[in-house]
């Protein structure tokens, strides 16, 4: 090995370093990098179930969401519906207040009104009998003496009074 140029000697010095440098790193740093490697392995494993769970818990409340949602929809449209349904009621309840009001006013207007004929009757009756005086004067001061005029406006005047108005 001397050709070669190799010396035996410091051949196996350097294998007995080497290997003294393996045994020591393999002891010292080897298995502590594959002790924390797997550590670090297991953590990691761990984390991807955690966010695994996560995922599907979160998948859950989703649903439960969506599903809390729907009720709550549905609920909202009940209650729309109810709130509807007494709106028309009210509806109908003041529609048939306002027809009783206004028959109320026209039944009133009605009597109002009849009143009002019958005042107007009595004023026109009155005013014909005035009229009538007057008109029954002025003609038979022409034609009658004062006496006879007295008796026949007093007698027409009886028998106009004692007509009625209707």
């Amino acid at each position: 090995m001397d050709k070669l140029g190799i010396e035996p000697k410091l051949l196996l010095a350097q294998i007995i370093n080497i290997s003294i440098i393996i045994f020591v790193l393999s002891k010292l740093l080897y298995k502590p990098i594959l002790t924390m490697l797997e550590k670090r392995k297991k953590e990691i494993e761990e984390g991807l179930a955690i966010t695994q769970r996560m995922q599907e818990e979160e998948e859950k409340f989703e649903q439960k969401k969506q599903r809390m949602l729907e009720v709550t929809r549905k609920e909202a449209q009940g209650i729309i519906e109810e709130a509807r349904k007494q709106a028309k009621e009210e509806e109908k309840e003041i529609i048939a207040l306002a027809h009783k009001d206004a028959e109320v006013i026209v039944e009133k207007g009605k009597k109002d009104a009849a009143l009002a004929k019958v005042e107007m009757e009595k004023e026109v009756h009155a005013s014909a009998i005035e009229l009538a005086i007057t008109m029954s004067k002025r003609l038979l001061a022409k034609v009658l003496s004062q006496d006879d005029q007295h008796r026949l406006i007093t007698k027409n005047i009886r028998e106009i009074e004692s007509i009625k108005p209707e």
